[in-house]
């Protein structure tokens, strides 16, 4: 899962696209790994080998590989060598085919820009692909469109609970944290009555998966999740949030996604080994 050495990236031509690429650069430059830039000719539900937009191949090809050297332009503007390729997929569903694409190509990373209208990241966050979020391949990193730009990271806020069955999160968070010194706040949310028991689950994951790793703890009785994740991830002005898939991913994780103003990582629990 970590170090990174391939992340996928959808581009529709946006500028949605454009932003998350940047953020996409910044990450792949930090482990050197590969950015495999992933565009989906979209087909006709009905009829999936036809296109729902049907033009000569020539021309998505030129769109195809004009967008191409305008990110590859962007890598050189940012001063980076991260290596870059272009795949190229024709499918009805987009969330189903950066699932299946990010299979295929081994991807350690998916980085999506949300809340753009008419853009691949509006899909990912719809009905019909939200499957891409909630159960992904590998941990994806969306990208709230129009959020303020941000450097190299330094403070991650992990978001745990006392019922939660998966640390994948806590687990990547320690694992970026120590390769790239930042620091780690681990915040849970209770009631009054749960707080001691929140201090040892804190303390336990802290333990777990945070040794050697500046580490500072948050308990706070609250009610709301939502909102007192984004007030406190504003309050030590994060720059990453991190957060465990589940196969329902929920309102309150969707709602955080949708507001938060700095980017997501939804991790998913590892594969667990085939029995034999």
């Amino acid at each position: 899962m970590y170090p990174w050495r391939r992340i996928l990236i959808p581009t529709d031509f946006s500028t949605a696209s454009e932003w998350a690429f940047d953020d996409a650069i910044q990450l792949a430059a930090t482990t050197g790994a590969e950015l495999v830039i992933l565009h989906i000719r979209i087909t006709q539900n009905s009829h999936p080998d036809q296109l729902r937009f049907p033009l000569d191949d020539s021309a998505y090809e030129y769109a195809e590989q004009q967008e191409l050297q305008a990110l590859r332009e962007r890598v050189r503007r940012a001063n980076s060598n991260v290596p870059t390729r272009l795949i190229v997929k024709k499918a009805p569903d987009p969330g189903a085919a950066i699932c299946n694409s990010a299979r295929s190509e081994g991807a350690d990373l998916i980085v999506v820009a949300t809340h753009a209208r008419h853009h691949v990241a509006h899909l990912l966050i719809g009905s019909t692909t939200l499957s891409v979020i909630s159960d992904p391949p590998a941990p994806v990193l969306a990208i709230r469109y129009g959020i303020p730009k941000r450097g190299r990271w330094k403070r991650i806020v992990v978001p745990v609970h006392l019922k939660q069955t998966s640390e994948a999160a806590a687990e990547l968070a320690g694992n970026v944290a120590r390769d790239q010194r930042c620091e780690v706040h681990l915040l849970i949310l209770c009631e009054d009555a749960d707080h001691s028991a929140a201090e040892m689950h804190v303390d336990e994951v802290a333990r777990r998966w945070f040794d050697g790793v500046s580490l500072k703890r948050a308990i706070i009785n609250a009610e709301e999740v939502e909102k007192e994740v984004l007030r406190y991830a504003d309050e030590v002005d994060a720059d990453a949030v991190f957060v465990n898939a589940r196969r329902d991913i929920g309102t309150v994780k969707r709602d955080i996604i949708r507001h938060i103003g700095v980017p997501v990582m939804i991790v998913p629990s590892p594969a667990l080994p085939a029995s034999g």
